[in-house]
């Protein structure tokens, strides 16, 4: 089976490695070695995460083939300055989305959140103790920083979007942005879409990229705090 994989280096002094087949599926090294070795534990993860929610299978990871078809190297390049945030723009990201991947998108997206309220249902009050002294946030305030990037992603494509909902809840914010990730999605099947948004190139495939892979840090970033 064919993994292509596109690698981004400079985001945060690291290389990230972004599955462009599977978004949502992503690992970061210190050096090629090291991320490619990630990459491929964090593959088996990921179907076998997949394969704990849906109803059947999606793909079957045997004779694996991975291959590097783009490599970005954005040191030198005009990166935001201070930000450790992936920016890459592949040639992969010119491809319009295709119906069953946007429906795909969404049920991982889904789940991902439905992951993280279950996690935060259950989390230990020292991880809230403990959050608010490694991080300098509070949960809620990670959580609602994870409703802001998502609902800037949305916006870096020029979409119309409702305004950002200023009351200081986080959990409503993720249900707010959850709402108009469902809404969005579909809208951009088969649109060859590119945009510009303070210096940096996206589609609707990266964007999805980014929102899969956002949602997931922000999700490992709290079950850190646990410990």
């Amino acid at each position: 089976m064919l993994i292509r994989v596109g690698l981004e280096y400079g985001v945060g002094g690291r290389i990230l490695a972004w599955a462009l087949d599977f978004p949502g599926c992503f690992a970061y090294g210190e050096d090629d070695a090291e991320v490619m070795m990630n990459f491929a534990r964090n593959l088996l993860a990921y179907e076998a995460w997949i394969n704990l929610h849906a109803d059947q299978p999606w793909f079957n990871l045997i004779n694996l083939d991975f291959r590097i078809v783009e490599v970005i190297k954005l040191e030198n390049s005009s990166r935001i300055e201070g930000s450790s945030k992936p920016v890459a723009f592949f040639e992969d990201d010119f491809r319009a989305l295709t119906q069953d991947e946007v429906q795909l998108a969404l049920s991982v997206y889904h789940w991902q959140k439905e992951e993280l309220l279950a996690g935060l249902e259950f989390l230990p009050e020292v991880a809230y103790a403990r959050a608010k002294r490694e991080t300098g946030k509070t949960i809620p305030a990670m959580i609602s920083q994870m409703a802001q990037d998502t609902y800037a992603i949305l916006t870096a494509l020029g979409i119309p979007l409702p305004a950002f909902p200023s009351e200081d809840d986080g959990l409503a914010q993720l249900d707010f942005i959850a709402g108009l990730v469902h809404l969005a999605l579909p809208a951009w099947v088969g649109v060859e879409l590119i945009s510009e948004a303070a210096g940096e190139i996206w589609s609707p495939r990266k964007a999805v990229r980014h929102l899969l892979w956002r949602q997931r840090e922000g999700i490992e970033q709290i079950k850190a705090l646990v410990g």
